[in-house]
């Protein structure tokens, strides 16, 4: 009788015990799904906010080109006009939308005193630094969630766009190509009092190009300048967009 009793007694407690063992291993479960929830969340929310970054990054660098798509063909413009011929450079085709509306009108073909206005304080304030959002990326690398993304292909593209954002528009490539622009002002200002911000009449600057060696080699390096930073930008431009698209893919 008291084998059985103990017996009964002893199912009884692997019972409890079963019981208990099977309660905290779906306790577990459950706080793991929350868990796993909770970052699936956190990570949809902090490439969605990366997707609205990367669009503000997208309409920076399109105006970007809409500036140097400008400074390109009215640069040469004042070579043309001296008498000068221009370097034979890839051409850039006009913006299909203009955002800031540097000029859209058609080029002259002839002297217009308010193009070659415009064109020359583009010297003035070339190249100056653009504002890209880093706000979202440095947060994702900041909690490690860039280590949390699955999808391998768009890990390595989100590396691949900030490398070559900072490679081509970081603070020392702007202030090199800054400064080609602050040479030429300056050297117009002290040799020829000349001032970009307002420039005398067409005449007496083409007189300038047509007389002076040096402003037409500083005025071809900045066009070569104004070129290469346009298509540089057409490329990152585009890594963006793809990188929305897959952004969004991810999230849907």
């Amino acid at each position: 009788a008291d084998d059985n009793q103990f017996f009964k007694y002893s199912r009884y407690a692997i019972g409890e015990i079963l019981l208990v063992v099977v309660g905290i291993l779906i306790a577990l479960q459950i706080n793991n799904w929350n868990e796993n929830r909770i970052n699936d969340n956190s990570m949809r929310s902090h490439l969605k906010s990366l997707g609205e970054a990367l669009e503000h990054d997208i309409r920076e660098l399109s105006i970007s080109m809409e500036f140097n798509e400008f400074r390109f063909h009215s640069w040469q413009y004042l070579l043309k006009m001296s008498g000068i011929p221009a370097d034979s450079l890839q051409d850039i085709p006009r913006p299909e939308v203009f955002i800031v509306h540097v000029w859209d009108e058609p080029y002259p073909e002839g002297i217009r005193k308010d193009f070659i206005d415009v064109s020359m304080q583009q010297f003035n304030k070339a190249f100056l630094g653009m504002f890209f959002n880093y706000s979202a990326i440095k947060e994702i690398n900041n909690l490690g969630i860039i280590s949390d993304i699955d999808n391998e292909f768009l890990k390595k593209k989100i590396n691949e766009y900030y490398y070559h954002l900072d490679w081509k528009f970081g603070e020392q490539s702007v202030n090199n190509r800054y400064k080609l622009a602050e040479d030429l002002k300056i050297y117009l200002r002290d040799k020829h009092a000349i001032s970009c911000n307002y420039p005398p009449d067409p005449e007496r600057i083409f007189e300038v190009i047509r007389k002076d060696e040096l402003v037409v080699i500083m005025m071809k390096d900045l066009i070569k300048t104004a070129n290469h930073h346009y298509w540089a930008t057409i490329e990152i431009r585009e890594l963006g967009r793809n990188l929305v698209t897959m952004i969004n893919i991810e999230l849907n």
